[in-house]
């Protein structure tokens, strides 16, 4: 799955994302970061908010999390692109799960901006954590998302006159 995230767009060959399993040994030590960036962004958080705060890092067979590492000084690759080639990586990772009958989701919130979360995955200045991709076996139906329909994203070129 990573292989095929390697595989998206990327230009410059700056490899912006990266990738950071999560072992089953280490969701405690997560758990106590989520909490730790509850606390941070409400530090009146009840003792039932903390501990569904903790349960959301033992959530899921499998967990990765998304960092992007974007250059803000490279003349012909500009941030936008990079994010881009972030979210290319992102989607092969989650496309590479359905080929191998696995189902992903992609979580973010708040928290991957907090500092308690930069800490968790010493994150350096050029780096953000983008979100969580968690892994697993669908139960039950898949949920049926709303999309829009290819009239309403795609139009033809027409310069004006």
């Amino acid at each position: 799955m990573v292989r095929a995230a390697c595989a998206g767009p990327d230009h410059g060959r700056l490899s912006p994302a990266r990738f950071v399993y999560i072992a089953d040994d280490q969701r405690d030590a997560l758990a106590d970061a989520f909490v730790a960036a509850a606390i941070e962004a409400d530090s009146t958080a009840s003792g039932d908010r903390l501990a569904s705060t903790r349960e959301r890092a033992l959530n899921g067979p499998c967990l990765i999390a998304v960092i992007g590492r974007i250059a803000d000084d490279n003349p012909q690759v500009p941030p936008h692109e990079q994010w881009v080639a972030v979210g290319a990586a992102l989607q092969n990772l989650l496309l590479a799960a359905e080929s191998f009958g696995y189902r992903g989701k992609t979580v973010s919130g708040a928290r991957v901006c907090s500092q308690a979360l930069r800490r968790a995955f010493a994150l350096r200045d050029d780096e953000s954590l983008l979100a969580f991709v968690a892994l697993g076996t669908l139960k039950g139906e898949a949920k049926e998302m709303p999309r829009r329909s290819p009239d309403e994203v795609l139009s033809v070129f027409a310069p004006p006159a």
